[in-house]
């Protein structure tokens, strides 16, 4: 005879109770992106330090549409010769909105601008060891750009392949995502070589 083992399958009313850490793993997570640890990064070096690794890294290596802002005006900033620290960015975004915005010919909302400074304030507080690893996150980021970039031209040539499409388009296909992941690849293997972003 089996004895009760009714206690091995929580309740509905345990099940409630019990915290779930879901979001502590993606906050992690996103805290730890390369990205996100490359504008945070940024954000504590002055012009003379970022210059390298803006020149190396494209803007199109940031993929989440706020990092890529925040990205693209400490560019404009770096290149103004000014520090991009968080004051400095924020203040620059009121006149400066995304170039992937729906509306870039418009200033940013007050949404868009409180979302930025949020954003800002926990880049710029997550980075870790900012100083040092700066050059690690451009590192990474650009890898991950890469593997990014491959995948997705693989499946773009995949579906024209399958598709009605004329032979020349497709040659050109290639030649541009060759073009493409080779220049991603000397980017990233620039990166690769020691003291490249220390001017």
């Amino acid at each position: 005879m089996s004895g009760d083992d009714s206690w091995l399958c929580p309740s509905d009313t345990n099940l409630e109770e019990r915290p779930t850490d879901d979001w502590r793993a993606e906050a992690f997570v996103h805290q730890t992106e390369p990205q996100h640890q490359l504008i945070g990064a940024l954000l504590w070096l002055p012009a003379t330090r970022a210059r390298a690794i803006l020149e190396l890294v494209p803007d199109t290596a940031i993929w989440r549409p706020r990092a890529r802002w925040a990205y693209q005006l400490i560019h404009a900033l770096v290149d103004a010769g000014h520090d991009p620290d968080p004051v400095a960015v924020l203040d620059l975004a009121r006149t400066q909105p995304s170039t992937f915005a729906l509306c870039p010919d418009r200033p940013p909302t007050a949404h868009q601008l409180k979302g930025l400074a949020i954003y800002l304030f926990d880049a710029y507080q997550d980075a870790i060891a900012p100083r040092e690893n700066a050059g690690q996150y451009a590192r990474d980021v650009l890898d991950a750009a890469y593997r990014t970039a491959f995948r997705d031209h693989a499946i773009r040539m995949q579906e024209l392949a399958e598709c009605d499409v004329e032979r020349e388009l497709l040659t050109q296909l290639f030649i541009d995502t060759r073009n493409d992941l080779a220049d991603l690849r000397r980017r990233a293997e620039a990166a690769a070589k020691p003291g490249w972003d220390t001017p």
